[in-house]
């Protein structure tokens, strides 16, 4: 009856824990990127800082999915260490590149908190996370373009296979500027057709009839002497 009664408790407490801690593990960064040369320095080491932001003092433990990495708390060999609140430590990851072969490599440090009071009896989990690593041995991944740095090209750019030269189109020169004499309009009246009016010959006015009688009396009187002169 106690055994069961005491499985409950630890049920309840459990489950309290999961629904009202804040958390427990702050760690700065939790990626990290390494690139490694054939004929560089190894192992790699790289300190992991590891602070406790809960409400007591509490157990942290780091473990690793891949042989290639290993870790420990600095100063010594242990791979826990119990940390009160706000305090923080160090553990130093050894990576070592000679073990993998050329290109990605990609592992995991598994990261655990439990509650020192349920070791005795059974572990009670406060929080975990993950620290994911990438080695790249002897590859240099691309560097990563923006969007908003890559450069704007345009659509008819990428659809046209080729650039086609232009040819170049031959123009005659223009013809020297005359300048136009405008004609006079001709005179309508009336209907829309033209009239013409007819040219009429000159009038003369009449010669009196005193100076034709003298012109004829003189013409007589030449006629008479010239019969008498032959």
């Amino acid at each position: 009856m106690d055994s069961l009664f005491a499985k409950v408790i630890f049920l309840f407490s459990f489950l309290l824990a999961s629904i009202i801690s804040p958390g427990y593990i702050k760690i700065i960064q939790d990626e990290l990127n390494f690139n490694f040369k054939t004929g560089e320095i190894y192992p790699i080491y790289y300190y992991l800082n590891v602070q406790n932001i809960g409400s007591k003092k509490a157990r942290f433990e780091i473990s690793f999915d891949s042989d290639w990495i290993s870790g420990y708390r600095e100063g010594t060999n242990y791979t826990f260490v119990e940390l009160p609140p706000q305090a923080y430590i160090d553990f130093i990851l050894e990576i070592h590149p000679e073990r993998l072969p050329d290109g990605i490599n990609k592992a995991k440090v598994l990261m655990k908190v439990l509650d020192i009071d349920s070791l005795v009896s059974q572990e009670l989990i406060l929080d975990e996370t993950e620290v994911s690593i990438t080695l790249n041995k002897n590859f240099t991944p691309p560097p990563e373009v923006s969007p908003e740095a890559s450069p704007e090209i345009s659509p008819s750019v990428i659809e046209s296979p080729s650039i086609l030269p232009v040819t170049p189109i031959l123009t005659a020169a223009p013809a020297p500027f005359k300048t136009a004499v405008p004609l006079p309009k001709p005179v309508i009246s009336g209907s829309p057709s033209l009239r013409f009016s007819p040219v009429s010959s000159p009038e003369f006015s009449p010669v009196p009839q005193s100076i034709l009688k003298q012109l004829e009396s003189v013409l007589n009187s030449l006629k008479l002497f010239l019969k008498k002169l032959f």
